[in-house]
Parts: C-alpha cells; sequence; structure tokens
C-alpha cells in the first residue's frame, strides 16, 4: 500500500521507475497463471515450508485481530497470508472483513479480486477488479487483471482487447504489453 503522504513522481518517471519491477512481475504471473493450471485451484497436497511458515503468520495475526478486531490492515494481512497458503476461501473471508473496514481501499479490492479469480470466480474477479478502478482509476493493475481474466479465464478476447487497448492508451510505457496483444490476437485468430 502506498504512503497518501508521499509525492507521485511524473508518469514517464513513474513508468522507468517500475519498469524492472511490472515486468518481472507480468512475465512471473503471467508463466505462474499457465503453470498453475490457469488458475484454478490446485486442491490438496502437502504442506511446503512456505506454506507452513504462512499458517504460523495466520495465528500470529489471529492472536492480533482478538486484541485490535476493528484494525483493516490485520483483516489484510490476514488474507495475505492466506493467500500466500493458497487458502483461498480463508483469504476472500479475511479481505472481505478488512473490506468492511476500508471500503475504498483500491489495493485491498485488488487483492480480494485476484483471491476471487484464484477460486475460479471470475465474474466475481472482474466486477471487484472494476470497483479497485473506481476507487482508483489510476491504479493499472487492476486493468492489466481484467485484461489477462477476461482473456485467459473467460475466453472473451473481445472484452479482453477493450481493456488493453484503453491499458496501452493510458499507459503507453509499459513494457512488455505486446505479447499480451500477441496472446489476445491469437485467441481471436483461434
Amino acid at each position: 500500500m502506498s504512503d497518501p503522504g508521499t509525492a507521485t513522481p511524473t508518469k514517464g518517471r513513474l513508468a522507468s521507475a517500475f519498469a524492472p519491477l511490472f515486468v518481472g512481475l507480468l512475465l512471473g504471473f503471467i508463466g505462474g497463471y499457465f503453470a498453475g493450471g490457469a488458475g484454478q485451484p490446485a486442491g490438496g497436497g502437502a504442506l511446503s515450508a512456505s506454506v507452513a511458515a504462512a499458517g504460523g503468520a495466520a495465528d500470529a495475526l489471529r492472536a492480533e485481530i482478538a486484541r485490535d478486531p476493528e484494525n483493516p490492515r490485520l483483516w489484510t494481512a490476514l488474507g495475505n497470508a492466506y493467500y500466500d497458503a493458497e487458502d483461498w476461501d480463508q483469504a476472500v473471508d479475511a479481505y472481505e472483513k478488512a473490506l468492511r473496514k476500508a471500503p475504498k481501499d483500491a489495493a485491498l479490492l485488488s487483492d480480494l479480486a485476484a483471491a476471487y479469480r484464484n477460486r475460479g470466480e471470475f465474474r466475481r474477479a472482474i466486477a471487484t477488479f472494476e470497483r479497485a478502478r473506481a476507487a482508483d482509476p489510476a491504479r493499472w493493475q487492476a486493468l492489466l487483471n481484467l485484461v489477462l481474466i477476461h482473456a485467459f479465464d473467460e475466453k472473451d478476447s473481445a472484452a479482453a482487447q477493450r481493456a488493453l487497448d484503453e491499458l496501452k492508451r493510458k499507459y503507453p510505457d509499459i513494457p512488455n504489453i505486446d505479447r499480451i496483444q500477441e496472446q489476445i490476437s491469437r485467441l481471436r485468430a483461434g
């Protein structure tokens, strides 16, 4: 989450400052998206060390929440711990509780939308990413996620193309956007 008191850099400086991060996140997201069965929840399996650590974090956060149940940051952190453990139901529950306390938090709305998506609730994810965009129209990540859900989950290449066109128009400096365009063009052709 960004500090509201921080000055916002210009669009060009912002794009160049975040370009390496964005490229890594974008390629990681797309690679993980396909490697993970196109975003469908994977089901059971043995807990890894990182998942077990997330469970320990969840226990500590639940103890904090017991002392301060109205704190949306604690609920969000709990949702993040469950998200990291790929426990989509618990993540959604925690994010929804945080959202009751901070209903216009665009980052929180985006986290909730991603959890809905991973739970296979694509329509809810789309609606929640749209809410994130309404709460913060400069939140390009929500628009990017809409492109990906429309294209790869909903198989709606027309909606994906509309969202991608908006993304390219508003944020022309986003690197590797042409790779997504190629994927959507293939979907449209096929």
